[in-house]
């Protein structure tokens, strides 16, 4: 599953993530999630920048 990334906001989707061993990121749709998210491998406040990054 190391092709798989999981896109959550909320702490339970980035644990899951962990849990499975699959990549995460975090969207940070609250200002508190941001640093919340740490252990996400990448956060955004965006979809757009999720959508930018999938179109690559």
């Amino acid at each position: 599953m190391r092709n798989c990334t999981l896109i959550g906001d909320s702490l339970t989707d980035i644990e899951a993530a962990r849990t499975a061993g699959v990549h995460v990121v975090g969207y940070a749709n609250r200002a508190w999630k941001v640093d919340a998210f740490s252990a996400a491998d990448a956060v955004v406040t965006s979809m757009e920048d999720i959508a930018a990054a999938m179109s690559l």
